[in-house]
């Protein structure tokens, strides 16, 4: 499996953009220990981090490598692999800006969700500025002057990065991305296996004058700052250990489309992105009914490929359980999407994804995660790709569940994905009113999206198939639904929690083209 992490717009292994999605920052196990791989950055930032040391952005430029798998390729690969998750850390963290100055300009509302921390050293001593440090009361006058001090960094590093600015790192991102593919490519054509590098957790240096991300060599010594700066300190942003992060909760995890991955889901910026006019969001279908009058189809049919079947391969989303039943074994939706298989079939898919999650809490993996080739052997599976949220009974975990070309439902090849959604459960003692559940509802349709476009991007890279089309189910609606709410109320977040997606997505980073909404959505 590989992994994400963080609470900044979500971003993680080259490929990603997304605001609000996390996941852990471990190195693959070794040889013999559990099935998972860091599948993106350290995430101290959606995205991921690594790279070139202290070296401003704009001075910064990808060197072309020369694909030669037999000279030293692994460490070629390597060096460009954390030269991708340094400009796209650089990237998300520019992109999220605005939620920290929100959070600096009100520390009163602070929850620690975030996969790092922003501490200020001078003189060998570190203070943590978020979260607020216990030991400086956020009312304080020099808590006060280190807030502003950081908001007035954060001000000029927005302003000397505006558009051109930021075009230009996508551009960087992109031309760094392609390198990196040129370079699986050329290992691969020789004979060689693609190495999955280890992600690297990255400072960033927080300075108006020199905005860098940076690799430890060590670890962090407050004694030894990035950089001196005579008698004044700096402003370090640094990447937590999985165990000093708070179990996220599944109200503050979904996945963006700005930054990515962390270990929490966070919010999405309400603002629309500036560059996402609405004649570029994804096609909307509203789906009829099927022949049975009362739902819609859960995949292609035949006599439907023509009409609904235009843009490309389907990934449909299943309203799953937290006992992660499947198929044969489950009821409502979940019996129907079983109903394609085998009753072997359909328990390997069950197996599959619930040795997938085992695995994954085990290693201590949160927010977007890749199953190892050992979980999907011998089943109808590709493979797996996850957005994992640590909640109890995996409330609010995403799995798009990729079949293989010969096990597609109906024999229909587009039919290629069931998104496997484990509904906020509000039923349960956390959730004291519906606004509570129905805003989780909401996360979770985000997180969902941000899932989907993350495994596209991953796709692309690993050779895999593409899924441009969602074709949703109210997921939270029957079951799991809030005794004060009722299926309306969760279509209504489910359509919310789209739209805040793709408002706040970049459309040049969105590979999803078209939602269907199944009746009743």
């Amino acid at each position: 499996m590989s992994t994400g992490g963080g609470n900044i717009p979500p971003s993680g292994a080259p490929g990603s953009h997304i605001p609000g999605v996390t996941s852990p920052h471990q190195p693959p196990p070794p040889p013999g220990k559990g099935g998972i791989t860091p599948h993106t950055a350290s995430n101290a930032l959606p995205g991921g981090q690594s790279a070139a040391p202290d070296i401003p952005i704009g001075q910064r430029n990808t060197i072309p490598t020369t694909a030669t798998p037999q000279v030293n390729s692994a460490k070629v690969f390597e060096n460009q692999f954390h030269q991708v998750l340094s400009f796209q850390a650089q990237y998300d963290f520019l992109n999220f800006i605005p939620n920290l100055e929100q959070r600096l300009q009100d520390p009163s509302q602070f929850k620690d969700d975030l996969p790092f921390e922003i501490v200020y050293v001078k003189d060998g001593k570190t203070t943590s500025i978020l979260p607020p440090d216990p030991e400086m009361p956020v009312e304080s006058e020099e808590a006060g002057k280190l807030r502003t001090a950081l908001r007035e960094k954060l001000s000029v590093i927005n302003q000397k990065n505006g558009p051109e600015e930021r075009q230009a790192l996508r551009e960087q991102i992109e031309s760094a991305r392609a390198e990196l593919g040129q370079l699986s490519k050329a290992i691969q054509e020789a004979g060689g296996t693609v190495p999955t590098p280890p992600v690297p957790q990255i400072t960033l240096v927080i300075d108006e004058n020199q905005f860098t991300a940076r690799t430890p060599a060590r670890k962090f010594n407050p004694n030894e700052t990035p950089r001196k700066q005579g008698n004044e300190g700096q402003f370090l942003l640094i990447p937590k250990t999985p165990s000093k992060r708070m179990p996220p909760p599944v109200t503050k995890r979904p996945a963006n489309p700005l930054q990515e991955e962390g270990s929490k889901p966070t919010e999405i910026p309400s603002q629309p992105h500036p560059s996402a006019p609405g004649h570029l969001k994804p096609i909307e279908t509203q789906l009829p009914v099927n022949n049975k009058g009362q739902f819609s189809d859960v995949y292609l049919l035949k006599d439907s490929e023509a009409e609904f079947g235009k843009t490309g391969n389907i990934a449909s989303v299943n309203a799953g359980s937290t006992d992660l039943t499947f198929g044969k074994q489950a009821a409502g939706i979940n019996a129907q999407f079983g109903a394609f298989f085998t009753d072997p079939q359909q328990a390997a898919i069950a197996q599959a994804q619930s040795d997938f999650l085992t695995d994954s809490a085990e290693q201590g993996y949160l927010g977007f995660v890749t199953a190892d080739d050992k979980f999907t052997d011998n089943t109808p599976l590709e493979t797996i790709y996850g957005h994992v949220s640590g909640e109890p009974d995996n409330q609010g975990t995403v799995l798009v569940s990729v079949f293989r070309e010969g096990h597609c439902p109906a024999g229909i090849k587009k039919n290629r994905a069931m998104v496997y959604v484990i509904p906020p459960d509000g039923k349960s003692d956390r959730y004291d009113d519906k606004d509570e559940f129905l805003k989780d509802i909401k996360l979770t349709a985000k997180n969902l999206l941000a899932t989907q476009n993350k495994y596209n991007q991953h796709a692309v890279e690993r050779g895999l198939p593409t899924l441009p089309v969602v074709r949703t189910c109210a997921f939270g609606g029957g079951i799991y639904c809030h005794p004060d709410s009722d299926q309306e109320e969760v279509a209504q977040a489910i359509r919310a929690g789209i739209k805040d997606y793709f408002d706040a997505i970049n459309p040049e980073e969105n590979t999803i083209k078209e939602v269907q909404y199944e009746h009743g959505v």
